[in-house]
């Protein structure tokens, strides 16, 4: 008799198992981040597909954007795998300067913001993902999630020693 066929289930997926909560937590916030990150792709899409097509410098280049949601898209995931499954010390860094250069990048477009009209959906669903984005990457600051990397702490205090006790 076969044997019957696990069924997958996102809150199965998505428990804590052994990681430690603030890891949980952080990917919680990190997909959710993504999940509106597609969100306002799906909404400026049109609009980022028109500009390219009406000026003759870029039109040509239409493909690009598809390529570019597909490389977003796998580099967010590759991110949120290594993190929060393979404790990859290495793309916590990565996700936390990429997470300060979309905080410099959201401070610097609200110029755009004050210069002119910008739909109240892209300054929202930008904020949100900003502010889930800050979220997440601060999840990984704390002591459990120091233990998960295998950054060592000295018993409280806060200061990460270098495994030698320095």
């Amino acid at each position: 008799m076969a044997e019957p066929v696990a069924r997958f289930s996102v809150s199965q997926f998505l428990a804590a198992g052994a990681r430690p909560p603030s890891i949980v937590r952080f990917e919680r916030l990190y997909l959710a981040s993504f999940v509106v990150s597609l969100l306002g792709w799906a909404f400026s899409w049109q609009s980022t597909a028109d500009r390219l097509a009406v000026d003759p410098k870029t039109a040509p280049f239409g493909w690009l954007l598809p390529l570019a949601l597909l490389l977003s898209c796998a580099i967010t995931l590759l991110l949120w795998y290594l993190v929060a499954r393979r404790a990859s010390a290495a793309a916590k860094w990565v996700v936390t300067i990429l997470t300060a250069l979309a905080a410099v990048r959201f401070v610097i477009n609200l110029n755009v913001v004050f210069r002119g009209p910008v739909p109240m959906t892209a300054l929202l669903l930008s904020a949100a993902i900003l502010a889930l984005g800050l979220a997440a990457t601060w999840q990984l600051f704390h002591a459990d999630a120091r233990a998960w990397f295998g950054e060592e702490t000295d018993g409280g205090d806060g200061v990460v020693t270098d495994g030698d006790g320095q």
